[in-house]
């Protein structure tokens, strides 16, 4: 108890809140796509190899070798956010951000798969040089799938912290003249 006339510290580690709510859920969402998308990586990495002739393309290879980096450093920041400073929790989440779009981005450009084109599309539609690949294609687009999805979890983190962290403010500026008159002008 405190004395009188002051107020007790709060010094719970978790205090039951929506923003709290919503950095578990967004934690947990990472977490699990994370592990999803290690899953995907590693099994090319390992079927095709570390030489890049085993490869449709240099840059393919190239994009899982950087989402595997992001993918080791998600795993990281998700177990270990809770210990982390906001500060660093937020640059980290900048970079991941950076990261998984690059991943996502590069695969979207070199690769000739979309998404219904696995099921539509003969092995001789596409270039000959991904024909080899083409039963790799539902992996190939769920790799992309989730690396624009972690993407997007981190970019929405970021800017929660930086909002938590007061770096972004939103406040209302009432106008007297409505939207687009000057605040002196009088009516």
């Amino acid at each position: 108890m405190a004395p009188p006339g002051k107020k007790e510290v709060d010094n719970r580690a978790f205090v039951p809140s929506l923003r709290s709510l919503l950095y578990a859920i967004g934690f947990s969402l990472i977490f699990m796509f994370t592990c999803i998308e290690l899953g995907f990586v590693s099994q090319q990495i390992h079927k095709y190899g570390r030489w890049s002739w085993n490869y449709a393309s240099l840059e393919y290879r190239n994009s899982l070798g950087l989402l595997l980096t992001a993918v080791i450093v998600s795993l990281l920041v998700a177990i270990f956010h809770f210990w982390l400073p906001l500060g660093m929790t937020t640059l980290l989440t900048l970079i991941l951000a950076v990261f998984f779009g690059t991943g996502g981005g590069i695969i979207r450009t070199v690769t000739p798969f979309r998404g219904t084109s696995c099921r539509t599309k003969r092995v001789d539609e596409y270039p000959p040089k991904w024909q080899p690949f083409a039963h790799e294609c539902s992996r190939v687009i769920v790799i992309e799938a989730f690396a624009w999805a972690l993407f997007a979890l981190y970019t929405f983190m970021f800017f929660g912290s930086l909002i938590y962290l007061g770096i972004i403010r939103f406040s209302l500026r009432p106008t007297r003249g409505g939207y687009y008159a000057s605040p002196n002008r009088t009516v």
